[in-house]
């Protein structure tokens, strides 16, 4: 029988947001190209379930990458300050974190950048503009969406960041309450956060009075009552150190999202015969892939990649003559990926974040129906810290998930009973209670309204099988941006290779925009690219470096 392969083939390294976004991306084109394209996805994890992606809860802002570890001059001085002093991210407790060859590396780059303050401020204006770009891409995948993909994006619970349709007062109508405590004179930090968006086209941001937060998102009221005073009117007024801003911003769950998206792309990408006459999907994602180098195409005259080789397996060289067979990495969690596979790196280090997830059981009918309609979701700021942060009803449980705060941890990987995670956890479950005591009340059987929780009592939720602790990593280059578009070996350009990586925490925000770019060092007539994606892949390739 004869084979009918597609023309195309793509293979992505890293199963995560990036290569599961990537491999759509490379469909749509395909599809608008008239053209049948194989995908196949190599992940380390054993699942879909294993990756960071699925064990955060990603906000959906124009800025979130601004807010995943300190850039420039900020980062120089807190990499000098401990995990847990406010601002701080060094950790002193972990063997070859602050030593190593990566880590030097990383702080002598990071060092020199930071005298350039106007190199900067042009790259974080650059960011912004791309974090509003992925915003309006979110929104135009899902109006574009068939029925199926629509529905699993709600199913995911998707909250969309933009311009409200209505009246600019509605919960997830593109806007949503971040709330800032703890934090001295936080009307001034709410107000340079709304400044930002504005000049960005944002133009519904405001603060909220205690009354407006409550009128908007009823059970905010404890949160509310506690972090402000009545005044000589009977009004209730902020307390200096906090502040509700009403700002653009969304969310989405990867955890239900990845899943539903693969077998979505399965389906809808079809199948091919082999030369064995077997019908194989085209869209394939494969686990316990981990890459360890690569090999190239002796009989070309450009560097090309032609096959992968994995940890304990067989080399894997593509044996069919595709009309086009590219390759893009996106390693995020795997800190130093590309510098392993021989290729050109920035200089990188990787940084721990924590995520705690709460499904707290909901025991009488009365209080199923009381709850149903719950959902919010928001970002919550401290002193040196940001939670992204998702709470609503699902499968009959009031689900909580949080992550943020992050920890300078070099080419080390985390673990969860580590001091920083552990540390972490605690203040996020403190957190959680400060604006949401009625469901820790709950969860833990006992008023913990304006109490402070003990590492006892994370330690007994997750023995009740309530809570869920995880720590891992992002991979971040020196200057905080991500990393984009052509790979290169010994700065010899590779002809069918690109990547998508260094996005920190901001994998879900920033991933469509990304990817966009990346995407554009495919077309054969690089002049066609506008100076603002020349402009992001030359801040992003992956032979900078910061002399």
């Amino acid at each position: 029988m004869k084979s009918r392969y597609p023309e195309d083939k793509l293979t992505i390294i890293g199963g995560g947001i990036i290569g599961v976004l990537e491999a759509y991306f490379a469909y749509l084109d395909a599809q608008k190209a008239g053209k049948k394209i194989r995908v196949t996805i190599n992940e380390r994890n054993k699942n879909i379930s294993d990756t960071t992606t699925s064990h955060i809860v990603p906000s959906l802002t124009p800025d979130e990458i601004l807010a995943v570890v300190p850039r420039g001059q900020e980062l120089v001085k807190k990499l000098r300050i401990l995990f847990s002093e406010p601002g701080g991210i060094r950790i002193d407790d972990v063997e070859g974190i602050n030593n190593s060859d990566v880590a030097e590396k990383f702080i002598k780059q990071v060092q020199q950048y930071s005298n350039d303050e106007q190199g900067h401020q042009a790259r974080t204006k650059i960011l912004l503009e791309l974090g509003k770009m992925s915003m309006n891409l979110w929104q135009h995948i899902y109006d574009n969406a068939d029925p199926r993909l629509k529905k699993i994006l709600e199913e995911s619970n998707f909250n969309p960041c933009r311009e409200p349709n209505t009246n600019g007062e509605a919960l997830h109508d593109g806007y949503r309450i971040d709330l800032i405590y703890n934090v001295p004179n936080a009307k001034a930090k709410a107000n340079s956060m709304k400044a930002d968006y504005e000049e960005l086209g944002y133009t519904s941001c405001k603060i909220l009075s205690p009354k407006e937060v409550i009128a908007r998102d009823p059970f905010l009221a404890d949160f509310c009552k506690n972090n402000s005073i009545i005044d000589e009117f009977g009004e209730r007024q902020w307390k200096d150190d906090s502040v509700a801003l009403w700002r653009p911003g969304g969310c989405i769950d990867t955890q239900t999202l990845l899943p539903k998206l693969c077998d979505y792309l399965k389906d809808i990408m079809g199948k091919y015969t082999n030369e064995s006459g077997q019908s194989k999907d085209c869209f394939q994602m494969k686990f316990e892939r981990n890459v360890v180098g690569v090999s190239y195409n002796p009989e070309s005259e450009n560097l090309e990649i032609n096959g992968l080789r994995f940890f304990g397996k067989e080399p894997k060289i593509h044996k069919h003559q595709y009309e086009h067979s590219d390759y893009v990495f996106c390693p995020g969690e795997a800190v130093g990926t590309l510098k392993k596979l021989g290729f050109n790196e920035p200089a990188y280090s990787g940084f721990a974040g924590a995520s705690l997830m709460l499904n707290i059981p909901i025991p009488t009918k009365q209080l199923v129906e009381q709850y149903s309609k719950f959902n919010h979701c928001m970002e919550v700021h401290q002193e040196g810290v940001v939670l992204a942060w998702q709470a609503r009803f699902r499968e009959n449980k009031i689900f909580i998930g949080v992550a943020g705060t992050k920890a300078f941890y070099s080419d080390q990987r985390p673990h969860k009973d580590q001091a920083f995670a552990k540390d972490r956890n605690l203040l996020q479950l403190n957190m959680i209670n400060d604006v949401l005591p009625e469901f820790i009340s709950l969860a833990l059987g006992r008023d913990t309204s304006g109490k402070k929780l003990t590492i006892e009592d994370l330690s007994h939720l997750e023995k009740l099988g309530i809570a869920e602790r995880w720590v891992g990593t992002r991979s971040v280059a020196y200057d905080g941006f991500p990393t984009l578009g052509s790979v290169y070996k010994k700065d010899c350009k590779i002809t069918n290779a690109r990547t998508t990586t260094h996005l920190g925490s901001g994998g879900g925000s920033f991933s469509l925009a990304s990817i966009f770019v990346s995407r554009s060092t495919l077309n054969k007539d690089q002049t066609e690219q506008d100076k603002f994606t020349q402009d992001v892949l030359r801040y992003g390739s992956s032979n900078r470096k910061f002399i």
